[in-house]
């Protein structure tokens, strides 16, 4: 008898299914709707599951909600990825970084350099663009936000002048005011990936229709023009400047180039 109970036992343990990692993916049902992916939450309406590894689920305010960081985010960060947060104000849930809330309204950036800042009922926010993470990775510079109690702006080197707001959309741009006017510029997505950390710092002249930015800046009477990149170089014929830049893609940084083309995927701007 002991011996056929212990025969039983062995082949029950034997046939137990294996446990479920939770770290790999899933599917769940609910009501006959199917959701499929990884940290699956269910509020008891509906089911959601994140779609990469590190995306990130949780019930909120009684709804799930998921987010997945952009690939090319995940890939500058990666194990250093922060875990993102959730908010919500009047119902309204949205997950990500550095969320910002206005009555009935909440937004979240899309990485850990992103900001969201609220104004007049109104949430603006900002990620860099994608090769800034493909150079910078995870010490990629947090964006800022500044107003002029009129505009809500953010970018880097922002300029607050009665004029307006302007910001860079990289690290590396510049945004200069002068003859009453703002100009920002920033190298190309190609010129980071070829001068990467190195870039120089662009210069900015002044001309007739207001300041210019870029790399060997040469001046003609009230004419002024620039190249975009380092390796460009600017002529003066008669009256007019002339410039011209080698292209930078042909020296670009393959890893960097590989870090837009994931970006492309998410049909994102590089």
């Amino acid at each position: 008898m002991l011996a056929s109970l212990v025969t039983v036992l062995a082949l029950t343990l034997g046939s137990a299914p294996p446990s479920q990692d939770p770290s790999a993916p899933t599917c769940r049902s609910l009501d006959g709707h199917v959701s499929c992916g990884y940290g699956c939450k269910s509020d008891g309406q509906r089911v959601r599951c994140a779609q990469t590894p590190q995306g990130h689920c949780q019930v909120v305010d009684g709804q799930a909600v998921c987010f997945d960081p952009p690939a090319y985010v995940q890939k500058a960060y990666g194990a250093a990825l922060p875990a993102p947060e959730c908010k919500n104000i009047d119902g309204v849930v949205a997950c990500g970084y550095n969320c910002a809330t206005q009555p009935g309204r909440v937004k979240c950036a899309k990485s850990p350099a992103g900001v969201c800042k609220g104004r007049g009922g109104e949430v603006e926010c900002f990620d860099p663009p994608a090769v800034v993470f493909a150079v910078y990775g995870k010490d990629t510079p947090r964006a800022d936000c500044i107003s002029n109690g009129v505009q809500l702006t953010c970018g880097y080197g922002c300029v607050n002048a009665p004029e307006g707001v302007r910001c860079a959309r990289t690290p590396a741009g510049v945004c200069k005011l002068a003859s009453g006017r703002i100009t920002c510029f920033d190298p190309s997505p190609a010129a980071l990936c070829a001068w990467k950390r190195t870039l120089p710092a662009p210069e900015c002249r002044n001309s007739e229709t207001g300041p210019v930015c870029g790399y060997a800046c040469t001046t003609a009477f009230s004419k002024a023009a620039c190249a975009a990149t380092p390796a460009g170089l600017c002529k003066v014929f008669d009256t007019e400047v002339s410039c011209f830049d080698p292209p930078a893609e042909q020296r670009a940084d393959a890893a960097c180039l590989s870090a837009l083309g994931l970006a492309a995927l998410d049909g994102v701007m590089p």
